[in-house]
């Protein structure tokens, strides 16, 4: 088959743009910002939510931290012993249960006996942790990294870090402890 030409002048592309209340530019796509508003909002709310995170695990790092190993290290012991898959699952859960009410009930405590050194362990370790981890070689990340002694500048940076993460945390902490739940669980008034 071959191509006729059509008959007659060749149809105007339409490159007329209508100019209207809604569209005083002409632009064919709307207003441009529009688009790079919306771009702005989901790029913006990802990068809010990835900071929201970050925030989240870095301040209730030891609170999340303690139960999860604990669960981990209970579930790795059982299931090297009973190699049932049930029996590994209730130990991780009943190993983090227990670590998360024992610490609720040293954090939510008013009392500065067990509060503080509850708060300054935690942190201690927190971020001491951080430290260990970052300073370490490679390795599996199940498993902990090589001992190694800290310098006396990373003692230092460990102990400031540690000051001023507890101060951060017990900021947290004295709005969340003064609930009415909260003073039904503690020890010492």
């Amino acid at each position: 088959m071959l191509w006729v030409e059509p008959e007659g002048p060749p149809t105007p592309l339409n490159t007329t743009l209508e100019t209207s209340s809604d569209n005083p530019s002409g632009d064919p796509h709307g207003q441009a910002h529009h688009a790079g508003e919306a771009a702005g909002k989901v790029i913006g709310g990802g990068i809010g939510l990835v900071v929201g995170v970050g925030i989240f695990l870095l301040m209730f790092g030891p609170v999340l931290w303690a139960p999860l190993w604990a669960a981990f290290t209970a579930a790795i012991r059982v299931k090297l012993l009973a190699h049932n898959g049930w029996l590994t699952a209730g130990a991780a859960i009943a190993a983090f249960l227990a670590v998360a009410f024992v610490q609720f009930l040293l954090l939510v405590q008013k009392s500065p006996l067990l509060r503080y050194p509850a708060v300054l362990l935690f942190s201690l370790a927190w971020v001491g942790g951080l430290w260990w981890e970052l300073t370490s070689p490679p390795h599996n990340w199940l498993l902990p990294p090589p001992w190694r002694t800290p310098g006396t500048w990373a003692m230092v940076a460990v102990g400031v870090g540690t000051v001023i993460y507890s101060g951060l945390y017990l900021l947290i902490l004295t709005r969340f402890g003064k609930g009415r739940w909260a003073k039904k669980w503690q020890l010492i008034k």
